[in-house]
């Protein structure tokens, strides 16, 4: 990825100090320790490899909390890089499988550690994409993987990741609050208690969302009956018939 341009300075010639400004977007690894290799030849380069150790374990925390919630973590299995796309920046786009960004694992870190205010769409990305590749795991595929993972998101952290509709989150959250649990919103999602008491409910809505799969006849019928309700409710409230009919 080129990033442009800059000018290495010198602090002097006996001093061994050297500075680099780096673009805006390397700000995602202050604080970072980075590796510093020399590359001689006809075209010398200097790379920096930073060491991302620490983004990856959230990446393991999350994934093992994810699995808890969802009940089945001997069936999704341990965490493996294998299964996403992973890239130093959040993705524009992607096809085959679902992207993680070490950038934001660092945004996260530095959310926890109170060293950086919040960034609410970090853990809502890395959360999104860890639930669709779990549910992959639990066969689910397509639209109501990407579906399935956008409302575990919205469930417990109250955003959507946009991998969804909103017959799919609130089918979700009806489905969550009559397990008799509550949504998430403000609570840390590195508590496993938080994942434990959701878990009936995120069972109830994979069990959900599976079934729709195996009948998706069901699942366009739903959809048609939750948008035609949708619509009928804008309607009354734009156009109140209470007291107009006792007026004529």
């Amino acid at each position: 990825m080129y990033l442009g341009t800059r000018r290495v300075r010198s602090a002097g010639r006996t001093a061994g100090s050297i500075e680099v400004t780096l673009p805006a977007q390397l700000q995602a690894l202050e604080g970072v320790t980075c590796a510093l290799t020399v590359r001689d030849g006809a075209r010398p380069e200097i790379v920096l490899q930073p060491d991302l150790s620490a983004a990856r374990a959230v990446f393991d925390t999350l994934w093992h909390h994810l699995c808890l919630g969802l009940g089945e973590p001997d069936a999704i299995g341990d965490f493996s890089v294998a299964d996403f796309a992973m890239t130093l920046f959040p993705a524009g786009y992607w096809q085959e499988r679902p992207p993680l960004a070490y950038a934001d694992a660092l945004a996260v870190l530095r959310q926890r550690s109170g060293q950086a205010d919040g960034e609410p769409e970090s853990l809502t990305r890395l959360l999104a994409f860890l639930a669709v590749a779990a549910a992959q795991r639990l066969n689910l595929h397509g639209v109501l993987a990407l579906a399935f993972g956008d409302a575990v998101t919205y469930l417990m952290t109250g955003s959507s990741a946009g991998l969804g509709t909103d017959f799919e989150r609130g089918m979700a959250q009806r489905i969550f609050t009559g397990a008799g649990c509550a949504q998430q919103p403000g609570r840390s999602l590195f508590d496993e208690q938080v994942w434990q008491r959701a878990q009936p409910g995120l069972r109830q809505v994979y069990h959900q969302f599976y079934a729709w799969q195996d009948r998706p006849k069901s699942y366009a019928t739903a959809r048609e009956m939750w948008y035609r309700a949708l619509t009928l409710e804008m309607a009354a409230q734009v156009f109140p018939t209470e007291g107009y009919l006792e007026r004529k």
